[in-house]
């Protein structure tokens, strides 16, 4: 497997200079504790922010520990609860279900991959300061499958300002620059940026985010134009995928390039090399063929009901869904898909086989006794849990078809293809 991280949504991260970039390994069972471990830290952050960091450590006969840990500033968890974590349907304490959904059975699941694998999992957190989740994997490196990401020699000793106000996308874009042999300066305002400028310090790029306090990425950038001697300073704006539209009408503007967060090492080398040498680098994995079907609702038009407990893969169901045209409905438990049918028809439904006061099984067995084949909906299990077990248990009860979580837009394309033609 290769290492990376694909998640949605995505929170910023970062791969250290250790890891190998290829090594062997059950790539669909890392994402799903990943996915696992990171929905629960943006469902139980309210504010600050979700890391998640990928180190190695080299062991005998040539095999690689890896170390993964998925950091938030979130509620965080009593000392006396932890034991509680493991365990399967289990909650740190009653409310967290009725305030935050779910069953408890994600980080069971996790653990039990983790075993699988031979790695561990475990966590450190405090109350009211977030949690870290560290889980490790032995495995053993690889033949690289694709050219390693070598920079130019011209990057080398470049100076690189890096303006934002976020500590841990500065330390990501330092640590990513120093692997490229530049220089980078990382300030946290754009005043102290300005102030930087106006003592005469050497500068050959700049990277602006887009939103801080009291001058953002714009003004900053209209503010370094007024500086006579940095009126060719290039500028590379760092902005969300929300902003992106917006972001690209201002890189016409005043910039010579736009970054997406999270920030990827491959497009960063990319932008550099096209803004510091003029010329374009092709990215070093070949994008995918496929593109999500943005008409797909108008060839197959379908009603879809998502039967999810957990609030995270709600939205990222629904807005998968927009992107292809559809406006999907939610479900939190099998008792709301029953009355929902009893209100309206569906083509398909995307059934959670976890949830509370009625789970996707018993739901699915009562669709199948109330509804005749000719106007039954076709039913989708979804589930992190991807045992051989499970697939059956999901045909068993009459389930058409199964996906494994973290959803993805090219599975779920892929399923509506496959049961929307009837």
């Amino acid at each position: 497997m290769k290492i990376s991280l694909i998640y949605l949504p995505q929170p910023p991260y970062l791969i250290r200079n250790k890891v190998p970039a290829w090594v062997e390994g059950d790539v669909t069972r890392v994402r799903q504790i990943l996915a696992n471990l990171v929905s629960n830290a943006i469902k139980f952050t309210k504010q600050g922010e979700v890391f998640v960091s990928v180190n190695a450590k080299p062991l005998p006969d040539e095999q690689v520990k890896l170390l993964f840990s998925v950091h938030d500033t979130g509620i965080g968890i009593p000392e006396d609860k932890m034991d509680r974590l493991f365990k399967e349907f289990s909650q740190v304490d009653s409310s967290t279900t009725r305030q935050y959904g779910g069953t408890g059975l994600g980080l069971a699941i996790c653990k039990r991959l983790c075993e699988l694998m031979g790695g561990k999992i475990c966590v450190e957190s405090e109350v009211d300061k977030g949690t870290i989740f560290y889980f490790t994997l032995p495995t053993v490196e690889t033949v690289a499958q694709e050219p390693p990401l070598v920079p130019r020699v011209e990057l080398q000793g470049k100076h690189v300002l890096v303006v934002d106000d976020n500590a841990t996308h500065r330390r990501i874009l330092n640590h990513q620059l120093q692997s490229f042999n530049c220089v980078a300066y990382p300030m946290r305002s754009g005043q102290k940026a300005l102030n930087w400028l106006n003592q005469g310090h050497h500068c050959d790029v700049a990277i602006l985010d887009r939103c801080m306090p009291e001058l953002d990425g714009i003004q900053l950038a209209n503010a370094i134009r007024r500086f006579p001697q940095r009126q060719n300073l290039p500028l590379i704006l760092l902005s969300t995928l929300e902003d992106s539209e917006k972001s690209e009408e201002e890189t016409k503007k005043r910039f010579q390039a736009f970054i997406s967060k999270p920030i990827k090492q491959t497009h960063l080398l990319n932008t550099l090399t096209y803004v510091l040498i003029g010329e374009e680098r092709k990215e070093i994995s070949a994008p995918s063929t496929r593109q999500i079907d943005s008409n797909l609702a108008k060839r197959l038009p379908l009603r879809i009901l998502i039967a999810e407990d957990d609030i995270i893969n709600q939205k990222i169901g629904v807005l998968i869904l927009d992107k292809m045209g559809y406006t999907a409905e939610v479900a939190a438990n099998g008792l709301e898909v029953l009355n929902a049918l009893q209100r309206q028809t569906y083509d398909i439904i995307f059934m959670d086989l976890h949830m509370p006061e009625m789970d996707g099984f018993m739901a699915t067995e009562a669709i199948m006794k109330e509804y005749p084949a000719s106007v039954r909906p076709k039913v989708i299990a979804m589930t992190a849990s991807a045992s051989q077990g499970d697939r059956e248990k999901c045909f068993l009860v009459g389930m058409n078809d199964f996906l494994t979580k973290p959803m993805h837009w090219h599975k779920l394309q892929a399923v509506l293809e496959k049961w929307g033609n009837g």
